[in-house]
């Protein structure tokens, strides 16, 4: 197989149309979480139900990215980001359908399909198009992180201003998915490619980048707070603070996504060049989170609030920094599979963070459980910024690059 990518002089509109594509993409995957509380009470799902309804989705996704994470190398970027919208549009179809708990599993794990497809391959796409490992992470991690906060906020008005009909956000989430197919299919491919036939394999990294890999990896921590506060943070909401506008449901599930998203802007040029600042704000986050279900009134969520922003900024600003420096080496040929394979530990944090407060929570209740979360959150923090002193050296300037 012999893969090259195309000259940099297709940017323009196909650029726009695939942070497009990708952004509507992630919306879908994030809708229900600001609906737990009312699916809890219409399909009758514990705690415990609503975080593997979450935490499905990111085990789907781990999944597809093993088994084709590599496939945009193979075919090319476009087929793949359409197979994933496809798979989009059935989940919003069978969401609103659902008339028993199993369509939701089933359309939650049509969703980790489209997650699974799109996510490596979008990030690929785009470094293609800027022809920078850098600037390609950066402006995909913020795509990726303004479609994760768009879904809840999106679902919870459009829930709210037509009560009558339930599901109405993933219907229009369906037709979204099908106006980017369209626009999608009008667009070029960021490759060309020839090849006697498909081979499927795990997405791996050349043995060449591995510590690139491992020190980039280490700053992938921070999906595991995205994947418990996603999974549990309507339900904590109403439960624990007593909050059941689902306006304000929206708006509190897309703030870490939204804080993601500012920190990659504001902050990835400082942490890509003082990492200890990522992982102590990531640290200080999660003592917050913590501590909120401890203490009582307006003030417990008041700090819940400011434990999600000083966690999601922290993770906006490290995570891009981690996808460019595991992509800053890689070949063409090999930018799809090392794409997906640090989308891989992202995704299998958030499973991990989900099933963990959800599990706790079973046990211990949910405000327990967070605590116990955000301490081992805060403690493994410390221990990553520790590794990445060993591993990248005393300097912690690993990369530099255009955010």
């Amino acid at each position: 197989m012999v893969l090259r990518t195309k000259p940099s002089r297709i940017r323009g509109w196909p650029l726009t149309v695939v942070l497009g594509t990708y952004a509507v993409a992630m919306c879908g995957t994030t809708m229900p979480t600001a609906l737990y509380p009312m699916l809890q009470d219409e399909y009758g799902l514990s705690t415990a139900a609503s975080t593997q309804l979450f935490a499905i989705y990111a085990i789907v996704v781990l999944a597809v990215l093993c088994i084709f994470g590599s496939l945009s190398d193979a075919i090319g970027r476009k087929p793949v980001m359409i197979l994933g919208l496809l798979a989009s549009a059935a989940s919003g179809i069978l969401y609103a359908m659902a008339a028993e708990a199993p369509m939701l599993f089933i359309a939650r794990t049509l969703s980790g399909v489209c997650a699974g497809l799109v996510t490596g391959t979008a990030t690929a796409y785009l470094t293609d198009l800027v022809s920078s490992s850098g600037r390609g992470a950066s402006i995909s991690s913020v795509a990726n992180m303004v479609g994760l906060g768009s879904g809840p906020a999106l679902a919870a008005f459009l829930t709210f201003f037509f009560p009558s009909v339930p599901m109405i956000a993933f219907s229009v989430h369906a037709v979204l998915s099908g106006l980017c197919i369209a626009l999608l299919a009008m667009a070029p491919d960021s490759v060309m490619h020839r090849g006697h036939g498909l081979k499927l394999s795990l997405p791996l990294v050349p043995r060449v980048t591995l510590r690139d890999f491992c020190v980039g990896g280490l700053m992938t921590l921070g999906f595991a707070v995205m994947g418990g506060c996603t999974a549990m943070t309507s339900i904590l909401v109403v439960r624990a603070f007593g909050i059941t506008d689902l306006r304000l449901l929206g708006l509190i599930g897309s703030l870490i996504f939204v804080a993601t998203a500012v920190g990659q802007k504001a902050g990835g040029k400082l942490v890509s060049e003082k990492i200890h600042l990522g992982y102590a704000g990531l640290a200080i986050g999660a003592v917050l989170i913590a501590l909120a279900p401890r203490l009582g009134g307006s003030l417990a969520m008041a700090m819940y609030l400011a434990g999600l922003i000083v966690a999601g900024l922290s993770h906006g600003a490290l995570f891009p920094v981690g996808l460019g420096i595991v992509l800053r080496r890689i070949e063409p040929r090999h930018r799809g599979s090392a794409s997906s394979a640090f989308w891989v530990l992202g995704y299998a944090l958030t499973a991990l963070g989900a099933l963990g407060l959800g599990w706790v929570g079973q046990i211990s209740g949910e405000s327990m459980a967070v605590t116990y979360f955000g301490a081992a959150i805060a403690l493994c923090a410390l221990g990553c910024a520790k590794l990445h002193r060993r591993w990248a050296g005393p300097g912690n300037r690993v990369i530099s690059t255009s955010f």
